[in-house]
């Protein structure tokens, strides 16, 4: 009995996870075109502005371009650490069979 409980356990595990995976995949798929508006509003109004007004925006603006790059290294990360858990528990599913 306590063998049925663990293997559905990780049955269960197993099925979540790369669903998981594949919800976070859609996500950071997504991403980019909210980037890509950002990235195009500013090719066409931040040329026009100056002085305070463009040194603020730049600032926002860097800010966000490393906050781009924060979300994808975490997504990778991410990512990664779902892959590799799903290997373990495909092999204690192999083992209490």
């Amino acid at each position: 009995m306590e063998k049925e409980a663990k293997n559905w356990s990780y049955s269960v595990m197993i099925c979540c996870l790369p669903t998981y995976q594949r919800k976070a995949e859609k996500a950071l798929d997504e991403f980019p075109h909210g980037s890509y508006s950002l990235y195009r509003a500013n090719d066409e109004y931040a040329p026009h502005w100056q002085e305070e007004s463009r040194g603020a925006y730049e600032l926002v603006y860097w800010d966000l371009r490393q906050i781009e790059a924060q979300i994808y290294a975490t997504a990778d990360d991410l990512l990664h650490e779902i892959s590799r858990e799903i290997a373990p528990i495909q092999r204690k599913i192999k083992e209490l069979q």
